[in-house]
Order: structure tokens, then sequence, then C-alpha cells
């Protein structure tokens, strides 16, 4: 499985699997951004239809949008796809303080993801995890990123950040993350599936708080 959270869609990298049902490839990039590749029905094609996701995402977007993207599409994709190696795309330039990239994450934004990865990983495929850096054209930001993934490899959870969160930015929309997560799990068929480590409700529980304490 090969995770791209660089601000570009990895057109290069779609296209060597993109008929490939080995590898599931998962992106998530600004849009519209170069190279202009990397739509959500973008999914695969012949023996490698639907092992590609496209999760693309309008400038401003920070980790109030990646987590629930991270948390209920990527992590159920790759439970259901069951890999055996986790590679990771990480390039840095949808940091806020990026000059090219326009997205809104912070350091620790980037933590948080790596971190949700790193589990991923030890849960699915025995901490096999590869990350490839790409991306970034602030310096100061890709040392800050590359030593809290560093940090993260090695147990360690603090984030190097001497930047802090990115201003508020002005936006011309709202996105509402349960309507985009919905949508994206409609596309890639993962509309009702539960992770297979996922903690089984406690029905007993449930009951009693819907019959209130007087039950």
């Amino acid at each position: 499985m090969i995770i791209d959270y660089d601000v570009h869609h990895g057109n290069g990298i779609q296209d060597i699997f993109y008929t490939d049902p080995r590898v599931l490839y998962f992106s998530v990039h600004q849009a519209p951004f170069y190279p202009g590749t990397g739509y959500s029905e973008e999914r695969g094609e012949g023996a490698g239809l639907g092992t590609t996701i496209n999760v693309p995402l309008p400038a401003t977007v920070g980790y109030e949008i990646y987590e629930p993207v991270f948390r209920q599409v990527m992590s159920h994709a790759a439970d259901r796809f069951n890999p055996q190696l986790i590679l990771v795309s990480a390039g840095f330039d949808a940091h806020w303080n990026d000059p090219l990239g326009q997205m809104n994450l912070s350091t620790a934004g980037f933590a948080q993801l790596t971190k949700m990865i790193i589990d991923l990983a030890q849960m699915l495929c025995n901490g096999r995890l590869v990350m490839v850096q790409e991306g970034g054209y602030n310096l100061d930001v890709m040392g800050a990123c590359v030593a809290t993934c560093i940090n993260l490899l090695l147990g360690d959870d603090a984030a190097v950040d001497s930047l802090g969160a990115g201003p508020n930015a002005e936006k011309e929309f709202h996105l509402n993350a349960e309507v985009l997560v919905a949508e994206l799990r409609r596309i890639h068929k993962l509309t009702g599936y539960r992770m297979r480590n996922a903690p089984k409700p406690d029905i007993e529980r449930l009951r009693r708080e819907m019959k209130g304490p007087d039950a």
C-alpha cells in the first residue's frame, strides 16, 4: 500500500499501479492544482479497479478535514486491503508555511497523520513501513517535519515545531467533513465497513442508556 500526503497528486505513482490489484494507492492532495489529475472518480482500471483512492481537497483545508479522511476512509480501506507493507510518499508541502502549496496543515497535524499510519502498519503488517521524503519548499518546515517523523518512528510522539498552527485563513466555503467522508466511503464501497480490530459496541450499555436511569 502507498499513502501519499504530498500536496500534489502522485500522477506517476498512479499511472504505474493503475491496473495492478496488488497495490492500493491512496492520495490526498490539493485540487485544483498541478498536475491536474487525481479526481475521486479515478479508481483504477481492469484488475486494478478499486485499488486507487483519490481525495482531492480545496486550498486552505487543514487537519480538521485530513483527520476524518485518514481515520474513516484511508484506515478502513487499508484494513480491507490488508497490505504486507506500507510506503509513505512523505511530502510536507501541504504545510501552512509552504510557499507553493496552499493547504493549512501544521507540523503537529502532520505528526498526528503520521502516527495514524505508524499505528496502522503495526496493526496490519507487523510494523513494516517505509517513509520516502518528497515535496516541500520551505527548508525550516521540511527539517521540522522530517525530524518529527524520525521521532515518531523511534517511539517519541514529540513534534519538532517552532512554527505552530497556521493563521485562520478566510474561507469562501465550508467543507462538511461528515458529508465528504460519507461520499468517499460510498464511492469506494466502504459504506458499512467496520475495521476488523474495531471494538465491538457494548449492546447492554447502549440499551441501558436508551432506557434511562429509572428503567
